[in-house]
C-alpha cells in the first residue's frame, strides 16, 4: 500500500543517516592518527602524497554523501513524492560491489535501506494498480 510504502522510504531515509553517523565515527576511530596530522598540518594541501591521509580522507567522505542521500530520501518522503526507482537499483549496484570487493566491510548494512527503497517502489506501484 502507499501508506507502506512511505514507512519503508522514511525508514530508509533513517537507516542511510544511521549508518552514514556510524561510518563517521567509526572512520574517526581507526584514522584518529590521519585526521590528527591532517589537523597538525593545517589541513590545506594536508592529504596529498600520504596514502593513509588519502584513504581516511574517501572513506570519511562517504559519511556526508551517505547522510545527504538519505536526508534527500525523507525529504522526498515528506513530501508525498515518489522517490525514483533507479534509486533503489543504483544504490543495490553499490552495495553489491562493495560486498564483493570488501566482504568484511560494513557494506552489509546498506542491504537494509537498498531492500527498503526497493519494496518501497513496488509498493507504489501495487496501490497505483
Amino acid at each position: 500500500t502507499k501508506g507502506r510504502a512511505l514507512a519503508d522510504a522514511l525508514r530508509a531515509g533513517r537507516w542511510l543517516i544511521a549508518i552514514a553517523v556510524l561510518h563517521a565515527l567509526f572512520g574517526l576511530w581507526f584514522g584518529r592518527a590521519a585526521v590528527a596530522a591532517i589537523a597538525r598540518d593545517g589541513f590545506l594541501d594536508a592529504v596529498d602524497g600520504d596514502p593513509h591521509r588519502g584513504l581516511v580522507f574517501w572513506f570519511l567522505l562517504m559519511s556526508p554523501l551517505t547522510a545527504i542521500v538519505g536526508q534527500l530520501v525523507l525529504r522526498v518522503a515528506r513530501t508525498g513524492s515518489r522517490l525514483p526507482t533507479l534509486l533503489g537499483w543504483e544504490l543495490l549496484l553499490l552495495t553489491v560491489a562493495g560486498v564483493v570487493l570488501m566482504p568484511a566491510s560494513g557494506f552489509w548494512l546498506l542491504l537494509i535501506p537498498t531492500g527498503l527503497l526497493l519494496r518501497c517502489r513496488y509498493g507504489h506501484r501495487q496501490a497505483e494498480t
